[in-house]
């Protein structure tokens, strides 16, 4: 009897661990589609961000969408900065329009759903020689995409 109840047990705790294995793991198609829904959170994300500078002003838009409590931010010379105080003192651009404009070209994100990255180009307005490219970081802050990092790299100046 004893055994019996054991195998019963074992039986039943086998088939809640395949239950549960089931319920993790999604099929292909259904796990790609979340990571295309997440992919297009994050580039419309991206895409609001840069309606928020322009409307705003850098300075703004970056005490919006940058996440503070976890995010960093790397400055030539300065090594890391973190906290609000040391990355807002590299953002203190407030000119309304703002003169720095961005596009996403893409976006990847995790199948978690709480962290990914957009990757685009930028312009300067009135400066036509500062253009480039960047990597936005972002992570999923109380239901919101925040950004814990962000690289930007100039074009090389074109010779005369």
């Amino acid at each position: 009897m004893k055994q019996t109840v054991n195998t019963v047990c074992g039986i039943a705790m086998l088939g809640i661990a395949f239950s549960v294995a089931g319920c993790a793991s999604l099929p292909a198609s259904e796990a790609q589609a979340t990571v295309s829904q997440i992919e297009a959170e994050l580039l419309a994300v991206d895409r609001a961000y840069e309606a928020y500078n322009l409307a705003h002003g850098y300075e703004a838009a970056s005490l919006k969408f940058v996440d503070f409590e976890k995010g960093f931010m790397i400055e030539a010379g300065e090594g890391f900065l973190t906290g609000q105080t040391a990355i807002m003192a590299e953002r203190q651009l407030d000119t309304v329009p703002s003169p720095v404009h961005w596009e996403p070209e893409g976006a990847m994100g995790a199948a978690s759903g709480d962290l990914g990255i957009t990757w685009g180009s930028f312009v300067v307005d009135g400066d036509p020689n500062t253009t480039g490219d960047y990597v936005t970081v972002w992570r999923k802050v109380n239901g919101a995409w925040k950004i814990v990092t962000d690289t930007a790299v100039d074009d090389p100046a074109v010779a005369d």
